[in-house]
């Protein structure tokens, strides 16, 4: 089952270049749209109904359940990144992945007070720090993640970026789809 949402996922990225989606739910009751653009710091009355084409550089909400997943298709930034954990934080479970042209993937999560990256390729400005030290609550998915990096000995297995995709998908029960 896992082995088919890595490949779904891989085959939905074989034509992307960059994105930065997240997912967001809350502990309990409803985060609405509304809510997730106060939390971004913005208007909520600037929405854009469902079906409405995004302003260039504008990033799309998308109620799900009972939370909200946001869709960039803009090469993600520090910026973007510090812009999306806007909706993280206590009562909210929070997934961001971003990849970018260059073939980078970045995932945070933040689980309440509970946080875990993921860089890939490997983070270089941490030096002897082993990249799984960081996981957090993407511990149970260490072995998993392992086999979207290369090693000495073999290729990596697995997109990475697919296997983020599956596992945001495991944990908040939210299927990314292209639409």
């Amino acid at each position: 089952m896992l082995d088919e949402v890595i490949a779904r996922y891989a085959d939905m990225l074989s034509d992307l270049d960059t994105f930065a989606y997240t997912v967001t739910i809350p502990d309990s009751g409803v985060l609405t749209a509304e809510e997730a653009a106060r939390r971004f710091g913005a208007d909520p009355a600037a929405l854009q109904a469902p079906g409405q084409p995004q302003s260039p550089g504008g990033i799309s909400l998308h109620r799900v359940g009972t939370g909200v997943v946001t869709l960039d298709w803009v090469n993600p930034g520090d910026g973007r990144q510090e812009a999306t954990e806007r909706l993280a934080g206590d009562g909210f479970r929070h997934w961001y992945l971003s990849f970018d042209i260059e073939g980078n993937t970045v995932m945070y999560v933040r689980y309440g007070d509970a946080e875990g990256f993921l860089e890939h390729p490997e983070p270089g400005g941490i030096p002897f720090t082993d990249w799984t030290d960081h996981l957090g609550p993407l511990s149970a998915y260490t072995e998993l993640l392992r086999t979207g990096y290369d090693s000495e000995e073999a290729e990596a297995e697995v997109d990475i970026t697919a296997a983020c995709l599956a596992v945001i998908e495991l944990e908040s029960g939210v299927a990314w789809t292209m639409s």
